[in-house]
Parts: C-alpha cells; structure tokens; sequence
C-alpha cells in the first residue's frame, strides 16, 4: 500500500537519499541544491511511501492553485527509487495527483527529466500518457553524445585559431573572475537581463554540492576571455553559463572552450542546452547553428499537465 506526504525539513535526509539511489535523479532535486531559493517559493513537494520505504519524491511549488515541478528546477517531475518497476511508478504517479486534488489544486504540471539523464531508463512518455497527462509545451535543446570530434570547417578553424593565438584553459576553483569580468557585463551590456543565479549563490551552490559544479575559463596572458561554468550529473555535463569578451569573441575562445570539454570533461553527454529565445518564445536560429555545429542533437524537454 503506498502512502504519501508532503516534506518537511525533518526529511531532508530521507529526501537526498532518495535522490542520490534514483533512477532519474540529478543533484539539482537534492535538497542542498533546492533550498538555495527555497525563500522563493511556497515549497509543497511530495514523498511517495511504500511499506514505510521511501519510493519517490516529487519536487514542486504552488502558484495560486497550480502545482508545478519545480519553477527553480531546469526539469524536475517524479523522482523514483532505483529498482522499482513501471507498475509502481505508475501507481505512485496516479496517488500523487489524487492527493493533490485532493489538496485544492486544480492544474499539475512537470517537466520530466530527459531520458539521457537517468542512471535506469525510464519511458517519460508512456508514463505521462498513462495517467492522463497533455503535452502542453515542448522545449528544443541539443546535447553533444560523447566521444565526438568536431567535423564543422568553421568551428575547427576557430579552434586552431584560439590556440595559435596562444589562449589556454584553466579550470578554475572558483567563480570571482568569470562573473565579475565576463558573465555580468555581458548578460547587462548584450543580452539585457540577469543571470539566474548571482555570484553568492553559485558560490553557495558550489560549497553545499561538491564536484557538482565546475568553472572553465579560457585565458591569454592572463587575462580571462571566456568561460563556461558547468553543472555534472551522472553521465551528463550542462553547460549553465557561456560567456565571452569581445576579445574573446575575436579569438574563437569559446570554441576552444567547448571542444577542451568534449576532450575532457570525462562524462557521455554534453549538455549545450536550450535555443528559445525569452523575448520571442521560438528557437533562435543563430544559437540552432552554433550548437549543431558543435555535433549537437536536438533533444525536446516536454511539460505535461494533469487538470
């Protein structure tokens, strides 16, 4: 029989255990991750229960009457305990939202982790349909599937060019330079909006969450012309946070920056991420070309809503 809760901060124990034995979980649904911004939102995660044995957690917060999993999450949805079949995950998935209409709300949404993610393969799909879910929205991202070596002409120029500018990468044990010279600047000056996280909270972030993530940085006589700040997962490194000087631009810093990782970074997939464009709601064709150019594969992230 399975039984279920909403969490606490007295299950943070249980909670990241779960987690770190799932099948389809990431660092980012540990509670040393979520509770960074847990000020931001009213927090109404589940525990799914079986035989007094945690079997899944469902991440999410309320908006008005909605439940979402989770606004503060690139994707979140139920996370299930390694090892247990499709039968309970389905059965868990339909208690769930039965206990949350139960609970007043009237819309549920998830954004399921993308398969390439999971230590044990799950159907995201199959699972959503089978408990009545809609396919409401349907993110493009592109992922580099490792070993890869980069064919384009143009990207393999700009990393010779990089190097016989005589630029080199360093990984750095921290992230002063990168956001206070490069990141900051070029989100304020070219982009015209925020990074998600500031300085102190990706600081924060690296401390309670180590070797989870990590910071590149492109240099030439010292001085930083690019960087990209990594989060790891299990078989999968995403790049968060690309950014580079004009200088940098000029040198193909980036491009170095990128194939150093597809040598390097010691995971199957890169994750280049999404190519919307936040003031126009469709793909952004120049951020298409450059990820493909890379051998980046489009991958869609899918939300699904139960009412």
């Amino acid at each position: 029989m399975l039984e279920i809760k909403t969490y606490t901060p007295s299950d943070f124990d249980a909670w990241n255990e779960l987690v770190e034995n799932s099948s389809n979980g990431v660092f980012l649904h540990s509670r040393n991750f979520m509770d960074y911004h847990k000020d931001r939102f009213t927090d109404v995660s589940l525990m799914v229960y079986q035989g007094g044995e945690l079997r899944a957690v469902l991440p999410g917060n309320r908006h008005e009457k909605n439940f979402l999993s989770h606004q503060g999450l690139t994707f979140g949805g139920w996370i299930f305990q390694r090892g247990i079949g499709p039968t309970i995950q389905e059965e868990i998935i339909q208690i769930s939202l039965n206990y949350l209409f139960e609970q007043g709300f009237t819309r549920v949404r998830v954004k399921p982790v993308p398969e390439f993610y999971h230590a044990e393969k799950l159907d995201n799909d199959a699972l959503m349909l089978s408990a009545g879910g809609a396919l409401v929205d349907e993110d493009p991202n592109y992922a580099i599937e490792l070993p890869k070596v980069i064919s384009d002409r143009g990207k393999r120029w700009g990393v010779q060019k990089a190097m016989n500018k005589g630029i080199h990468i360093e990984e750095d044990d921290g992230f002063v330079t990168f956001w206070d010279e490069i990141l900051m600047p070029y989100h304020r000056q070219v982009l015209g909006y925020e990074p998600v996280h500031t300085l102190a909270e990706i600081e924060y972030l690296a401390t309670n969450n180590p070797t989870k993530i990590r910071q590149f940085n492109a240099y030439h006589k010292g001085e930083i012309l690019a960087g990209v700040t990594v989060f790891v997962h299990p078989e999968v490194a995403r790049t968060q946070y690309i950014a580079s000087t004009d200088e940098g631009r000029k040198n193909r810093a980036v491009d170095l920056l990128i194939g150093y990782l597809m040598r390097n970074i010691g995971e199957k997939y890169i994750d280049l991420g999404g190519v919307t464009d936040p003031k126009t709601g469709l793909p952004k064709e120049s951020l298409v070309q450059w990820k493909e150019s890379f051998g980046g594969e489009l991958y869609v992230g899918k939300v699904w809503e139960f009412c």
